[in-house]
């Protein structure tokens, strides 16, 4: 058989593969195909396809950095010059006359390096930025983090990034072999960068007294620096005690809490009072519970009635047949004498003066009994409830007794702080007058002399520098660089085709034909020289010097244009090759084939394909069980040597319940018949029919549409052909676009 050819065909091929060939191919493809390796066409495709993509990215790369050009301000940058004078004292040398000139050593260029790093020092910058607030000099400190999503930074933090932010607009340089330094703040307002820097050199001369003067006051200073400690912490440790009492007023809230143990204490005895009176109750009702009789007297009845006694409805019955028969038949008739002699008897019956007379006597539960329970239940619940209630009322005794405790030692402990709290009070106090005289004394008595002198204070300068240039340059650049790994990424991820090639690639399948998006029902020039290349490819590969007849479209999804590429190919075969073409619609009731192949027919007029289709002209062909329901039908289509299936989908070819070797013998008398068979199958995914033919076929072909068809989705469509045994002959690849425009595409 024809399976079998195939079979040894692809072992034969199998056996030809070198080591490392795919494997999809030496297991049920045909054909085989060599990928080439991408070509600066395909990566000028593959920008085209993503352009939309490329572009987007490039022109939001371009836009930030328009954007950041637009707000980019220009930094006005304010100098001032300092002179260190170096005396004898700094260069070490003893000028007992007094007459030497001052000199610069080695060691006074170190001295100038000191000052420098006292002037960069975080505490100069600190008291700078307080002088003249970080905020004013640096807004986007203060606002909104994250687009407005999170707060603002608290102020530790924007003190921290102003002195970040301070320290990389300041330089300060010394001149060559000078004892002249250089300080420059950058700022957008000029105005602004002149403050700045005088700001600095104000903070760097009162951070050079301080480091240079001796204090006369340290014992005192840190004196009260330290009673001023101890009250913080006398008075943290008052509020943590106030806090661990939960005391707010420790007056009221001790009057309070005893007045809460006396109310306990009286609702506590009135509930033992209670208590007392339902125990008292429960003992009365079980003593008289229990001296009630269980029973008493209800009523007394006399009867001598018998039960079952129906002398009399016998007596009845008997007179009734009695006079019936008295009206039927003669007095001496025998039954009607016996029935006299019946009710004789059961008159004298009923005369009898023997019968028993009976006494009834009744007795009932004692009614008192259930109330005298319900009762006592009722009284025992109370009393469980008042038992719960006294417990209660114990526990909270309990603790309102507690509370009063803690409240009493909660007052010592106050008290003792107060105390304390007032004489530290009075000892600070006293302290910080002596702090302050002794202040004033030492600014009174400070002469000495600065060896610091600006010399060129900051003013405001007229021109600046600007960024924008920069942002944008770097802008069109970014935007070129992103915008390729856009398309990059976009290509990577990418799922479905656009080339044949990547077919190839991907399902190890060669695309033997494809077709653009605009060819329609295939009638252009360059769609009939795909069709003749994809019929000869058909019928040039035969096996055995037999050429495939059965050929199966399989495809996975619905409008992949499997039906369009099967119709086009069936004119191929009918009108260019003279082949006896059969095309069966497994999809539908085949009348739309029908339609689309009489409207495409060009040998033909409107109405002789009209007039020949509804001649009747219909041709049943024969299959295994002719008289059955499962019979094809097939219509001569306007097109000679056409023909299409009608209702195939209700036939036993496309019953999933007809067997497989019946299904089988019903392709094999259809082949005898015709030249070529085209089997349009319903989508893989949502029918096993087209699994199920494909190893009776001699050759499937995989129908996927550009852009559409999934590659997920095409190799389950692959895999589930080849795991039922069926051979793939190649790929169509349908509704292809050209994205490169043809002033381009002609020179590639």
């Amino acid at each position: 058989m024809l399976s079998q050819h195939l079979e040894n065909r692809r072992q034969s091929q199998s056996a030809d593969q070198p080591d490392g060939s795919s494997g999809q191919q030496s297991h049920g493809v045909l054909f085989s195909s060599s990928v080439s390796a991408f070509t600066p066409r395909d990566l000028l495709i593959l920008a085209f396809y993503h352009k939309r993509i490329i572009l987007i990215v490039a022109l939001l790369s371009i836009i930030a950095g328009l954007t950041a050009a637009t707000y980019a301000r220009t930094r006005y940058a304010a100098e001032s010059l300092v002179m260190m004078m170096i005396d004898r004292a700094h260069a070490g040398i003893s000028d007992v006359a007094g007459t030497l000139p001052s000199i610069l050593s080695i060691d006074g260029l170190k001295s100038v390096d000191s000052e420098i790093r006292i002037l960069e020092s975080r505490r100069v910058i600190e008291d700078t930025l307080s002088a003249l607030d970080p905020v004013t000099l640096f807004p986007e400190i203060a606002r909104p983090r994250l687009f407005g999503l999170l707060p603002a930074d608290s102020p530790q933090d924007q003190l921290e990034k102003a002195i970040d932010k301070f320290k990389r607009r300041l330089q300060v340089e010394q001149q060559s072999s000078s004892n002249i330094v250089r300080l420059s703040f950058s700022h957008e307002d000029p105005d602004l960068a002149a403050d700045t820097v005088n700001a600095l050199a104000d903070a760097y001369l009162k951070r050079r007294r301080a480091i240079f003067d001796v204090p006369r006051s340290p014992f005192l200073a840190s004196e009260l620096a330290r009673h001023s400690d101890q009250l913080k912490s006398i008075e943290g440790q008052i509020q943590a005690l106030k806090s661990e009492y939960d005391i707010v007023d420790l007056g009221q809230e001790s009057l309070l809490a005893a007045n809460q143990v006396d109310s306990i204490v009286q609702r506590r005895r009135q509930t033992q009072e209670r208590q007392a009176a339902l125990q008292a109750e429960v003992t009365a009702a079980k003593k008289r519970l229990a001296a009630l009789p269980e029973r008493v007297f209800d009523f007394r009845e006399q009867s001598n009635q018998t039960q079952n006694d129906d002398d009399r409805n016998v007596l009845l019955r008997l007179e009734l047949e009695r006079d019936r028969m008295a009206s039927q038949f003669l007095p001496d008739y025998p039954p009607l004498q016996e029935l006299e002699r019946k009710i004789r008897t059961v008159r004298q019956s009923m005369k009898g003066g023997d019968k028993p007379v009976y006494n009834t006597t009744r007795e009932v539960r004692n009614p008192s009994i259930p109330f005298l329970n319900n009762h006592l239940l009722t009284l025992e619940i109370e009393q469980d409830a008042v038992a719960r209630q006294l417990d209660e009322l114990n526990r909270q005794h309990t603790v309102a007794v507690e509370k009063v405790g803690r409240l009493r030692k909660a007052e010592s402990e106050l008290r003792d702080l107060e105390r304390t709290r007032g004489v530290m009070e009075d000892i600070y106090r006293d302290y910080a007058q002596r702090t302050e005289a002794a202040r004033a004394e030492e600014e009174a008595a400070k002469v000495r002399f600065s060896n610091v002198r600006v010399v060129q204070p900051a003013v405001a300068p007229a021109t600046g520098t600007s960024m924008a240039p920069s942002f944008i340059i770097a802008g069109l650049v970014g935007g070129i660089l992103l915008g390729g790994a856009a398309g990059v990424l976009a290509t990577w991820l990418r799922q479905v085709y656009i080339l044949p090639h990547e077919i190839e690639r991907d399902l190890g399948v060669p695309a033997i034909a494809s077709f653009s998006d605009t060819d329609g029902e295939l009638v252009s020039p360059g769609a009939q020289q795909e069709l003749i290349h994809l019929a000869a490819q058909l019928r040039d590969h035969g096996l055995d010097d037999q050429p495939m007849a059965l050929i199966q479209f399989v495809t996975a999804n619905d409008g992949d244009g499997d039906a369009i590429v099967a119709r086009g190919l069936a004119l191929e075969f009918a009108k260019g090759r003279g082949l006896r073409t059969l095309v069966i619609d497994l999809c539908g009731d085949g009348t739309g084939q029908l339609t689309a192949i009489n409207a495409g027919a060009d040998d033909k007029t409107d109405g002789e394909a009209a007039g020949e289709a509804d001649s009747g002209a219909v041709e049943r062909l024969p299959t295994i069980e002719p008289q059955g329901t499962g019979d094809l039908e097939a219509l001569p289509s306007a097109v000679p040597l056409l023909w299409v299936s009608r209702q195939a989908t209700g036939s036993a070819l496309g019953s999933l319940r007809t067997p497989i070797a019946q299904s089988r013998q019903m392709l094999e008398r259809l082949n005898q018949r015709f030249d070529i068979i085209l089997i349009l199958s319903p989508p893989i995914g949502n029918s096993h029919l087209a699994r199920r033919l494909s190893p009776m076929v001699d050759a499937n072909i995989l129908v996927a549409r550009a852009e559409h068809t999934r590659a997920p989705v095409a190799a389950r469509m692959r895999d589930s052909i080849l795991a039922s045994g069926g051979d793939i002959v190649g790929l169509v690849l349908t509704g292809r676009h050209f994205h490169i425009p043809q002033v381009i595409y002609r020179w590639l």
